[in-house]
């Protein structure tokens, strides 16, 4: 039907000589415009293959949209926020989807940052996400992490140390070789893996697969 447009609207501009130069200009325009409109929906259409979303995933909320502004989420009652990048409805749930543009592999913290999502919006959506998208690196990897009863406990894990740590418990020292190589009082930090003792360094907590 596009093309039929196309070729209709061309012979007409053909046609177009002896005709008001404003007559003109509007045809070129409406001409215009329907190329515009296709180069938009297949630019759309190829972000969401790249993104990896389903094509019957409907977009509700996309960070810095005019028209779908993002959902900001704040719980007194589990003393969490957040703000998920998108949200699109997948399969009768409300999905979060995060992006994660530079970084090359998925960490503990992005999982995390997820499963926080995934509780808020439950809470103020009222239907548990079954899963949310990580999107990753400069080629749009994407990663389905289900929210499980198991990561839900890690994450709990984390929220609760640190809680602990803001009302005044240590910190459990997490020593890694490249960021305490990085470190400007590794010198003086008996956990470092330049410091004197590392017996007392816990792995920390790892995030359920």
């Amino acid at each position: 039907m596009k093309e039929s447009a196309k070729s209709f609207l061309a012979e007409i501009l053909i046609d177009l000589s002896s005709v008001n130069l404003e007559i003109v200009l509007l045809v070129m325009l409406v001409v215009f415009t329907v190329i515009v409109l296709d180069a938009v929906t297949l630019f759309i259409s190829r972000g969401r293959d790249e993104f990896g979303v389903s094509k019957r995933a409907a977009t509700i909320a996309v960070d810095g949209s005019s028209t779908l502004p993002v959902r900001e989420y704040f719980s007194e009652s589990q003393g969490l926020a957040g703000r998920p990048d998108a949200l699109i409805s997948e399969e009768g749930f409300i999905i979060p989807v995060e992006r994660k543009p530079t970084a090359k592999k998925i960490r503990d913290r992005h999982v995390a940052q997820l499963l926080v999502y995934m509780r808020l919006i439950e809470e103020f959506e009222g239907k548990k996400p079954p899963y949310g998208y990580l999107i990753i690196g400069t080629k749009c990897r994407k990663f389905k992490i289900e929210n499980t009863p198991g990561r839900q406990a890690w994450l709990q894990k984390l929220i609760d140390e640190m809680r602990a740590i803001k009302q005044g418990a240590d910190a459990i020292p997490m020593p890694h070789p490249r960021k305490c190589a990085k470190c400007d009082v590794r010198a003086h930090c008996a956990y470092s893996y330049g410091g004197k003792d590392l017996s007392k360094a816990s792995s920390g907590l790892k995030v359920i697969q």
